[in-house]
């Protein structure tokens, strides 16, 4: 069986993804060397964990959201802080966040349509809107950086939003901004790259950019000096707009124009005015479908991936952890030895700088790396690429952690420089010649030590210069070598492609999903449904919409007939089978092959 790491009683099994607080990992808390049921754990950036008073207010707003259960607000249930780090720990989500389902369905081809893609929207900003009941120093709350990998969707259609409201409590240097900007590039809002204050209306402008996503296909960017409105003046969409109407097009770039203005106060003031907008003019209101069309959405996506993801949790947690290794019994003299060695040791640390250790872990680390790529086969390349990221991802922590660590010393210097030019100053004015030789001569002796730190400093901004050019040309060797690792999986891939290709012929008859055959069936006859005039009456003034599935097979006929909608009336779901059982429909194909499909056909009954 596979080996994971264990680290503060946690069975690491695979890195998921990076947000505003940190790096994702799903892991297992350990009990007599088990795993007992998967967790997120999110281990927190030393940038926000590092800083102190940043870290309580972060940490109580943490706490506060969780009291509050509000729905839909994904928050830690335990924090632990330790001497290496603090972590959020979640309960395990099952589902993909926002950033992931953007790049797989632009893989599969599958888009989100306009009005699945608008109802995401009102659905989010339901979720804001109740977040806002939270009052964090008088002032009601709000996301401040809905990001889509703030945005999780489980696979049954519910939609999470994490680390609600931490954004604007974060510290913000040029080294966070330069950092945010880096990693998040044009999903951030006008005002933070302006260095502004983030605002409520930050979230109106994140909503309107994921739509504007998911529409266009395009990232949305506006720089000072451009015409905005231009920027709307030949928009192109991923698939057919739900209407002719020229007025509808007007709606869309209104809307595009009402979120992503670059003044806040030009966008949709309030949320209730961005859901008021969006059902007036698109008739997409609160829908309870919207789960239930999501959830489809995200089975066709991810249907086979769920079977595959359930197999791998339950291997995971049938992990053993290793019992710790027995260190095997040493003589007298060895025993003696093992200790003149560690204090030989001890010695020799008193006399490094204390930077050093870290350094020499990541030296060791980037060697240990590299060793393995060498090994490697491409059987374990997807691993060593994984292992490499996260390596990088903690050479990137350390490197912040140092940084930190000199501006500390610098500010210590200027602090030390200011009290010399005090303490010279107040010996000018001294009379006594006793007293004047005594304030002298600790003068001298606080310039000693001031010199001292500055030698140190010096010597230790050399050494760091040092290690980041050999960093960095390390960096460049695993580059190169992920990169050749990478073009052999690539081409392995290529040749099992094709290996499939020729085994899995379409053959007459075979189920085929409906996004992959050439031409989708058409209906060819059927009438809609009868409705009696007593069933007319018992449903007088009901509205509803019932969603169904039916397989039509490879002459035409349907075959098999699924009600996808829960609680439905037996009469009614007896008269849509009975009208669906005499609908006919020409075969789908497939490169010529008539085949099986299932299709989705809603029925929409106004009593």
């Amino acid at each position: 069986m596979k080996e994971y790491k264990v680290m503060n009683e946690y069975v690491y099994y695979r890195d998921l993804f990076s947000d505003t607080m940190g790096i994702n990992y799903r892991v297992a808390p350990v009990q007599n060397r088990r795993p007992t049921g998967h967790k997120v754990l999110c281990e927190v950036s030393p940038s926000i964990a590092g800083n102190a008073d940043m870290w309580k207010r972060v940490k109580l707003l943490l706490e506060g959201i969780r009291k509050s259960n509000i729905p839909f607000l994904y928050s830690p249930e335990k924090i632990n802080v330790g001497e290496k780090g603090s972590q959020l720990v979640f309960d395990y989500f099952k589902g993909k966040n926002f950033e992931q389902i953007l790049v797989d369905a632009e893989k599969k081809g599958m888009p989100i349509n306009f009005d699945l893609a608008m109802s995401i929207s009102i659905a989010i900003a339901d979720i804001i809107e109740v977040g806002s009941s939270i009052i964090v120093s008088g002032e009601r709350s709000y996301h401040g950086f809905l990001t889509p990998d703030n945005i999780l969707v489980h696979y049954d259609g519910k939609i999470f939003l994490k680390n609600y409201g931490i954004f604007q409590y974060l510290e913000k240097n040029d080294a966070f901004y330069s950092e945010t900007e880096k990693r998040y590039g044009a999903w951030l809002t006008p005002e933070f790259i302006r260095k502004e204050r983030i605002v409520a209306q930050s979230d109106i402008y994140h909503l309107g950019y994921l739509i504007y996503r998911i529409l266009t296909g395009k990232y949305f960017s506006y720089s000072s000096g451009e015409d905005f409105d231009a920027k709307f003046a030949n928009l192109t969409f991923k698939q057919y707009m739900p209407s002719t109407d020229k007025n509808f097009l007007t709606n869309v770039i209104t809307f595009f124009k009402k979120t992503l203005n670059p003044d806040p106060l030009k966008r949709f003031l309030t949320i209730k005015e961005f859901k008021d907008f969006v059902a007036t003019y698109f008739h997409i209101e609160e829908l309870s479908s919207i789960t239930f069309n999501l959830a489809y959405f995200m089975n066709s996506l991810y249907g086979e991936a769920v079977e595959e993801e359930e197999k791998v949790l339950k291997h995971e947690l049938a992990y053993m952890v290793p019992e710790p290794k027995k260190e095997a019994p040493t003589t007298q003299q060895g025993k003696e030895d093992l200790v003149s060695g560690i204090l030989e040791g001890l010695d020799e640390r008193k006399k490094a700088p204390g930077w050093l250790w870290p350094v020499l872990g990541v030296v060791a680390l980037a060697l240990a790396l590299g060793g393995f790529l060498a090994w490697n086969s491409s059987k374990t390349a997807r691993e060593a690429k994984q292992q490499a990221i996260e390596a990088a991802s903690r050479v990137e922590q350390e490197n912040l952690r140092r940084a930190k660590e000199m501006e500390a010393q610098t500010a210590q210097l200027k602090a030390m420089t200011d009290e010399l030019l005090k303490m010279k100053a107040e010996q000018a004015t001294i009379a006594d010649e006793k007293k004047r030789a005594e304030a002298e001569q600790k003068i001298r002796k606080f310039e000693d030590e001031k010199r001292i730190k500055e030698q140190e400093l010096a010597q230790k901004k050399s050494e760091e210069e040092a290690r980041l050019l050999e960093e960095s040309k390390r960096q460049q060797q695993q580059e190169e070598e992920l990169g050749r690792i990478k073009a052999e999986e690539e081409q392995k891939k290529l040749e099992e492609e094709k290996k499939r290709a020729e085994a899995a012929k379409t053959k007459t008859g075979d189920q085929v999903p409906i996004n992959e055959v050439t031409i989708q069936p058409a209906k060819l006859s059927g009438s809609a449904p009868a409705i009696s005039s007593s069933m007319k009456t018992k449903y007088k003034g009901k509205t509803m919409t019932i969603m169904t599935t039916i397989m039509v097979d490879e002459n035409g006929n349907v075959a098999k007939i699924k009600i996808l909608t829960g609680n439905v009336p037996s009469d009614i779901k007896a008269l849509i089978e009975e009208t669906l059982q005499n609908w006919k429909y020409s075969p789908a194909q497939k490169d010529n092959v008539k085949v099986k499909v299932w299709l989705s056909v809603p029925f929409k009954f106004a009593f």
